[in-house]
């Protein structure tokens, strides 16, 4: 299939899109990510497309869950960066371990992030939209193709296989692992 440029605003839009977790996470004000105003720009236009009703943009489980886990990890070694050296535990899955109230820091994060995701508007994908077709195979036979074709780490493969019984050929993502995939526009 084909790589386009989210910085082309020519570029053709799929009437069905899945978004990678790269991509969600550079909407955030203050992401450090080197493209996004580019990611902003693709956004603003992914979300007029949408409410035109031109295109779908499905927002998979196992990429909110990377993001809300990122972004949740992110607050917890800030927290237990906060703590006094002395007495500190050695790292912040340990901090969070004995006190996982730790983890409230992140919730205002996840807040503004599913505020985000609704402005988008993303289309959230329900266990029942996966349900294959008897030709199909299953979920974990793709997730072990995606992984050893194109040598992809587990949760990549576990979104393209996703997308695949979603019947979903394009991927929105600032992940230059994905430039290997040959069986989806990227």
């Amino acid at each position: 299939m084909a790589l386009f440029d989210l910085n082309d605003p020519v570029s053709p839009l799929p009437s069905q899109l899945v978004l990678d977790t790269s991509l969600l996470l550079a909407c955030r004000a203050g992401d450090d990510n080197p493209h996004t105003e580019a990611v902003q720009r693709f956004i603003s236009r992914l979300g007029q497309e949408i409410a035109a009703f031109h295109m779908i943009a499905w927002l998979l489980t196992p990429v909110l869950q990377e993001c809300y886990h990122i972004i949740l990890s992110n607050n917890l070694r800030r927290s237990w960066e906060a703590l006094p050296i002395q007495g500190r535990l050695p790292n912040w899955l340990v901090a969070y371990k004995k006190d996982p109230k730790l983890l409230a820091a992140g919730f205002e994060d996840i807040k503004e992030f599913d505020n985000i995701l609704a402005a988008i508007p993303v289309t959230p994908v329900q266990p029942d939209d996966l349900l294959s077709s008897s030709g199909m195979d299953s979920l974990d036979e793709r997730i072990r193709h995606f992984i050893t074709r194109y040598f992809l780490l587990p949760q990549d493969a576990l979104i393209l296989a996703e997308a695949e019984h979603l019947g979903v050929t394009a991927v929105a993502t600032l992940d230059s692992d994905w430039h290997r995939v040959a069986e989806f526009d990227i």
